[in-house]
């Protein structure tokens, strides 16, 4: 670090600087563990006090995680806000993050409706559908994976585009005239199997966040069921509630089409 007289950036933050772009460059890549205090300060030639002072505003800023007993671990940056009063497709809520996103096909698939959730309450027409999985990149970093299941041959057109760059949510309003009214969704917790913790790059049973439920349009027609599981370091929920006094009614009641065991008309 450099102490000569007259200059402007104090150590602290020199170091900040540093290690943050260790972080953004990926040469301290996310779950890397970093030395602890006392090495850094010898590494830097500054003060303990100095060094925490460092660390402790890359632990504010969430791109690192200090925890009592293990360490001081990269996050990979600031999770992702996810409102869930918008219904946006992966790649429009990442662009607005101000990251890059980008997807990995996985598999699509015509697969039988008896394999799909039993709350996804498709028509009872419907007998195959489409499974589109994905791997979703924020920064070609995987932060989600995501299966979404369609109606089959409805949307059947959808297995011939190029679903590591479309958008499915907007490729079926502008491709198949599909008006979109809403989304019901549950958001649980639930730990990873080998093959999803793989796609992730997380450990087997890893706890993410489970994102279920079912798209419908202004027929209320069930069009799309699915099942994004999101990586617990990456994301953060954000619910916006009113209060309403006794005896009134929701503003917005949930939808009867999209809950389990609910007909269809």
């Amino acid at each position: 670090m450099s102490r000569r007289a007259g200059a402007r950036v104090p150590l602290h933050e020199q170091m900040y600087t540093v290690i943050r772009a260790r972080i953004e460059s990926r040469e301290w890549g996310r779950g890397h563990q970093l030395p602890p205090e006392w090495q850094l300060a010898e590494e830097f030639g500054v003060s303990r006090g100095t060094t925490r002072q460092a660390v402790t505003r890359l632990v504010n800023e969430g791109l690192l995680d200090r925890s009592a007993g293990r360490g001081t671990f990269v996050t990979g940056g600031r999770p992702l806000a996810y409102r869930v009063s918008d219904l946006l497709g992966f790649g429009r809520r990442i662009s607005e993050s101000g990251r890059t996103p980008s997807s990995r096909v996985v598999r699509v698939e015509v697969t039988e409706r008896s394999a799909a959730h039993d709350s996804f309450a498709f028509a009872t027409g419907v007998h195959k559908l489409l499974l589109i999985e994905r791997v979703r990149r924020a920064d070609d970093v995987p932060v989600a994976l995501e299966q979404i299941h369609l109606p089959w041959p409805r949307f059947a057109g959808l297995a011939d585009m190029d679903l590591e760059k479309a958008g499915v949510y907007d490729t079926l309003e502008a491709d198949f005239g599909v008006e979109i009214q809403l989304g019901d969704f549950d958001l649980t917790i639930a730990d990873l199997d080998e093959e999803q913790a793989g796609l992730l790059t997380e450990s087997p049973g890893a706890p993410v966040f489970l994102m279920q439920g079912s798209v419908v349009d202004y027929q209320e027609t069930v069009i799309a069921g699915i099942r994004s599981y999101y990586r617990r370091d990456t994301f953060s929920f954000q619910f916006a509630m009113t209060r309403r006094g006794p005896g009134q009614t929701p503003a917005r009641p949930l939808n009867p089409v999209l809950r389990p065991g609910a007909g269809l008309p």
